[in-house]
């Protein structure tokens, strides 16, 4: 038997034709019914297993069973799996009745046992990568002692990692003792019946994360050591008078090294320092299947998959063309500040590292004495005596390490290195790290004489893909996304399910913005997927098959609420909670009185969804994708514009000159039309106000908008406008569906442009229903 192969004689017998470990059930949460898959884990090449599937919550008469990859393992209609290849692989099943999907993991093998050797696969790999080179200092560190310490054996030792998983029948998530050393990550580090069906990973911040594939291994190590809470709790501890106050009782802390799941899941973890009233990124989503660790990384070499990379990122074949990656939806950002739009997220990244170690090298200058840094030598920060920038030989010594330490240093150093040693990080939230680069840079300027101009750097992405928003962020604390919520704040896997069924489903993980694959059908063409029809709040449904990818667009930009709702509300009574016909409602807005969603009067008429506009007359004609850089600003669109409307410069400024109806009544008929609907919205207040007797005012930045204005002065104070004070008292006049066609005009501020008729139809409308004087005003025909 090959010397080389004998320790790991343990792990291949193992692997017989089929594990008879406890079984494996992963279940997916629906909109109500839940499908949950039973039966073995593993098998190997060319031997079956049976899975059964049962529904909870609900009744299905049958299941189908589908493989994500038939290359590695297929299953038959009554979900009898072959091992093909090996490999590890998610069997699908879904309910006929419910729709509900569960998943199983599966593991396929090729294990040969002969009288004198065993093969292993991905022996080779594994050989050849950093888990096996006996020779790092990961694996030596600890040699003149002998023995890990367990807090370290967990990562650095195969019984360590063993010992913390509970392979060895110890208790999980703990190592309990120390661990010798002189191994490596051998392949039963990682290849047990615990770690196959491992599933969550505690982070250092206590974060646990559940629902985890394969990729629980990888970062029950790749986590780092320290986090937002480490940092704060050691301030905390020195308790210094202010940011900037120098303590002995602070010094650099350090994150560890290859932290790459910190940087994944990035805030929902709190990896990196995040500081107090900013928001952050959660995980990195991608593109399904290429949005975890093993998605993008060899699980045994750890090389990275350039032939994946490769179908999307064309010209990928090296770690450097990995460092050139940027799509199209960040082209419009310059995140450094240096004018470069075009540069790789890994370039935009350094930019900015390069910004803040100058900043704390100035700022080091100004409070604790000179600081350099050396990325070889730890603790890395280490006294500058010559002030020149950079570390000696001489200077990069532990006994010359930095100790001048101020809170606000702590918490830029940190974050630099958390930047620094993550040397992918670019690649595994490269959003994440930008933003606390960026806040490290701005806070740590607050403590420099003269602050650096950061105007030019850019923190968040815009719109769809602003990770940081509150579109994408409101439902951190529930950790998943509701049903009623998902088709739209669910990323991809939220919209796509409610185009198949029809209907929403919970989504375990908030979105982190859209990723590609919400809109996109493939990644080489970039094919849009086909939406035939919409079905407005209002019950109406549009054939959107002809009206190119419109039907994408309004699935989501259409509102949530409508006159059907309104007139329900007013049927029971009126009061209680105000109607939000939810933000952005462009669709709703520019089919008009085709779909009835803004409150439209008996005895009235009203425009429908316009056509003839030459520029085109779908949301793309104007949101261009392309020209845009997936903004879908029509700003960055302008110069398409000013092919007709000749001089424009900003989209607000175009009306044409044939159009010189004063529509407000302020004697401007020249007047951006914005400001035509501006000026009748701002009667429409009037109005209601003076409907409510003054009682009632509005605040278009606090949910519920509309409060009980206590002092009668007309505007929303701070004390008013609160959630305990919202105005309730709507009754079942004019007054709620006034406040309802107000709130849709100041949630859709592009009203001007996809439908001015309709918008100040029912504004104007709105306004006459309460007893207003509308003279002034000309309601468009």
């Amino acid at each position: 038997m090959s010397v080389s192969r004998v320790c790991l004689l343990g792990f291949a017998l193992l692997a017989a034709p089929v594990w008879g470990c406890a079984d494996n059930v992963t279940e997916v949460v629906d909109a109500g019914p839940t499908v949950v898959v039973a039966g073995a884990s593993g098998v190997e090449v060319g031997g079956t297993l049976q899975l059964g599937a049962a529904t909870t919550n609900g009744t299905d008469t049958s299941y189908t069973w589908r493989s994500l990859d038939e290359a590695i393992a297929k299953v038959d209609a009554n979900g009898k799996v072959l091992g093909v290849s090996p490999g590890e692989i998610d069997i699908v099943v879904t309910g006929a009745d419910s729709k509900a999907q569960g998943k199983h993991r599966v593991v396929v093998i090729a294990v040969t046992i002969s009288p004198d050797e065993v093969t292993v696969p991905f022996y080779d790999k594994w050989l050849r990568s950093a888990h096996a080179d006996t020779t790092a200092e990961p694996f030596n560190h600890w040699n003149e002692e002998g023995v890990i310490p367990k807090d370290c054996a967990r990562c650095h030792s195969t019984p360590g990692y063993r010992d913390y998983i509970g392979a060895d029948g110890s208790a999980a998530d703990e190592t309990d003792t120390d661990h010798a050393t002189g191994t490596v990550i051998e392949c039963t580090a990682c290849h047990n019946d615990v770690a196959l069906t491992l599933s969550h990973v505690i982070f250092p911040s206590g974060v646990e994360v559940d629902g985890l594939g394969p990729e629980a291994r990888c970062m029950t190590c790749h986590q780092g050591r320290a986090s937002s809470d480490t940092v704060d709790n050691d301030i905390a501890d020195a308790d210094v008078a202010t940011p900037d106050t120098v303590s002995t009782d602070l010094g650099f802390l350090n994150i560890h090294y290859y932290a790459a799941g910190a940087t994944l899941m990035a805030g929902r973890v709190r990896g990196g320092y995040q500081y107090d009233g900013q928001v952050y990124d959660w995980r990195f989503r991608h593109v399904p299947g290429v949005d975890t660790c093993v998605g993008c990384h060899d699980p045994h070499s750890l090389q990275l998959k350039f032939e994946t990379c490769n179908q999307c990122h064309p010209g990928t074949h090296s770690k450097d063309d990995v460092k050139n990656i940027r799509m199209i939806a960040s082209r419009g950002q310059d995140y450094d500040g240096d004018g470069d739009k075009q540069e790789g997220i890994y370039y935009e990244l350094e930019g900015l590292k390069a910004t803040l170690l100058a900043d704390i090298r100035t700022y080091g200058e100004q409070h604790g004495g000179a600081i350099c840094y050396e990325s070889e030598t730890y603790p890395y920060f280490f006294r500058d005596s010559d002030a020149d920038g950079v570390c000696t030989a001489e200077e990069a010594v532990f006994a010359n390490r930095y100790a001048s330490w101020t809170a606000r240093l702590v918490r830029a150093a940190y974050n630099f290195s958390a930047a620094s040693k993550d040397p992918g990080a670019f690649a595994h939230n490269g959003k994440y790290m930008i933003q606390l680069v960026h806040d490290s840079i701005e806070d740590l300027n607050k403590g420099i004489s003269t602050p650096r101009d950061l105007t030019a750097m850019i923190r968040n992405d815009v719109g769809h893909f602003n990770g940081a928003g509150e579109p994408a962020r409101h439902w951190d604390a529930d950790e998943e996304v509701s049903s009623g919520c998902s088709k739209c704040h669910g990323g991809s896997e939220g919209f796509r399910f409610f185009l198949d069924h029809g209907v929403g489903a919970n989504v375990e993980e908030p979105d982190n913005g859209l990723d590609c694959a919400t809109c996109h059908t493939n990644f080489t063409q970039f094919e849009t997927v086909k939406v035939a029809s919409v079905v407005f709040p209002s019950g109406v449904s549009v054939n959107t098959s002809e009206a190119g990818t419109d039907g994408i667009c309004v699935t989501c930009h259409q509102g949530r609420e409508s006159k059907k709702s309104v007139d329900a509300q007013l049927a029971a009574g009126g009061n209680g909670g105000f109607k939000n016909i939810h933000y952005l409602p462009a669709g709703a807005t520019r089919y008009g009185a085709d779909v009835h969603v803004g409150y439209e009067y008996a005895g009235k008429t009203y425009a429908g969804h316009p056509a003839g506009h030459a520029g085109g007359d779908n949301c793309t004609s104007c949101h261009n994708p392309v020209t845009t850089n997936h903004t879908f600003y029509v700003s960055d669109n302008i110069g398409y514009c000013a092919t007709c409307h000749l001089g424009v410069t900003k989209p607000e400024d175009i009306r044409m000159p044939s159009n010189t109806t004063d529509w407000d009544g302020d004697g401007s008929g020249t007047e951006s039309l914005k400001a035509e609907l501006d000026g009748i919205a701002a009667a429409l207040l009037r109005a209601m106000q003076a409907s409510s007797n003054n009682k009632i005012c509005y605040n278009e930045n606090a949910y519920p908008y509309f409060f009980i204005d206590t002092d009668s002065d007309g505007e929303c104070s701070a004390a008013e406008a609160i959630s305990p004070n919202a105005f309730k008292t709507w009754g079942t006049g004019g007054l709620l569906p006034a406040a309802f066609n107000y709130q849709f005009y100041k949630k859709e501020p592009g009203a001007w442009a996809h439908n001015f008729k309709y918008m100040a139809q029912i504004l104007i409308d709105g306004i006459e229903a309460l007893g207003g004087d509308v003279s002034s005003f000309t309601r468009p025909q």
